[in-house]
């Protein structure tokens, strides 16, 4: 009997021990939590640019994510942002957490200068998520991202709804590995963002009367946006649109060469998707303007070949042209026309501090 009684004490002790092991790990009124750590702190960076600076508490206003595990179904999603003037993004230390089982997962982010909920209800066109967090069912390669446009009434192309406002920035990542998740610490994970969202200048001169020049003379526009980025930012070339300006105007300036020593220019600034360099020429983003009253397109330019032009230089030249389009985002192309065609024009990049001339012939 008193055997009995022993052992009965000691698998009610055990009972115990084990309920106040499992109680530490999730009652708060334990300070000891070692051996309990699991989850994930994402941290985020934006330094693919050719800043070479972590741009990303100066420039990101909310950044969205979505979990996925290893075979790429949808786990969690969370989306936080500067607001109600708070600013946790600002933070250095920030990070987003995420609690986790044991697993592999897979993370594919969104970032933008300002809340998507706020966006998506206001004018001009946007980046629109095709899923939200509630979709239970979604699979990493449904997710994607769409650039609004719509059927134009006049040519039947498709054409960006800018509506004469600009873009809001997106960013994008999506990490390279499954990032695995264990019992007993926290994972430290970082994504490295690339900005989608390009700015693309337009400024036009004429040689041969320099004072004549009048943007509203032209009609202007980019052939072939990518309008539609998949989950791993790739584009899905069967949609494409056509971009144009959203806002233009005409300035002077002095010029020698005027006589009245006043040069006219006009402006045209764009703001599009992604620009990429594909396999084929044919492929590739154009860059046209047509004179409205003789009907010629007196510029026809391969988009991407013309900005990667500045890719050749020594501090650049470690970079491939794709990459050198994806850390760029706000180039300027002043065009000199001569005539019904352009002569030659200046590209630029206002972080390089240099511009190159290239010639008609050259293209």
């Amino acid at each position: 009997m008193k055997q009995r009684l022993k052992h009965t004490l000691k698998i009610l002790m055990s009972v115990i021990v084990l309920g106040m092991s499992v109680s530490s790990c999730t009652d708060l009124i334990f300070d000891d939590r070692s051996g309990c750590d699991i989850g994930v702190f994402l941290k985020f960076k934006y330094d693919y640019n050719l800043q070479h600076s972590d741009m990303f508490a100066d420039h990101v206003g909310e950044v969205t994510v979505y979990v996925f595990d290893e075979q790429g179904r949808y786990v969690a999603g969370k989306a936080e942002a500067n607001e109600d003037g708070l600013s946790p993004l600002k933070d250095d230390d920030y990070a987003m957490f995420f609690d986790l089982p044991v697993g592999k997962y897979q993370f594919v982010a969104y970032a933008m200068q300002r809340k998507y909920s706020d966006l998506i209800e206001e004018n001009g066109a946007k980046f629109v998520r095709s899923r939200g967090f509630y979709d239970r069912n979604l699979m990493m390669e449904d997710l994607n991202v769409e650039l609004s446009h719509k059927v134009s009434d006049i040519d039947g192309n498709l054409y960006i709804d800018h509506q004469n406002l600009p873009l809001d920035t997106l960013w994008h990542s999506k990490s390279d590995e499954p990032v695995e998740v264990v019992q007993g610490k926290y994972v430290y994970h970082t994504l490295s963002l690339v900005r989608n969202t390009k700015v693309i200048s337009v400024v036009l001169r004429d040689i041969e009367n320099p004072d004549a020049m009048n943007i509203d003379d032209y009609d202007m526009y980019i052939d072939g946006a990518n309008v539609i980025l998949n989950h791993d930012n790739t584009p899905d070339n069967s949609v494409r649109a056509r971009c144009t300006p959203y806002v233009s105007w005409n300035t002077q300036d002095p010029d020698v060469n005027s006589r009245s020593g006043v040069g006219s220019m006009g402006h045209a600034d764009f703001m599009t998707s992604r620009i990429i360099l594909h396999d084929s020429t044919a492929d590739d983003e154009v860059l046209v303007v047509k004179d409205k009253n003789t009907g010629k397109k007196v510029i026809e330019v391969n988009l991407p070949d013309l900005l990667t032009r500045l890719s050749s230089y020594d501090e650049t030249k470690r970079y491939t042209k794709q990459e050198f389009l994806d850390r760029g985002y706000d180039y300027d192309l002043t065009f000199f026309l001569a005539g019904d065609s352009w002569a030659y024009v200046n590209v630029s990049i206002g972080v390089l501090g240099w511009s190159k001339r290239i010639q008609n012939v050259e293209l």
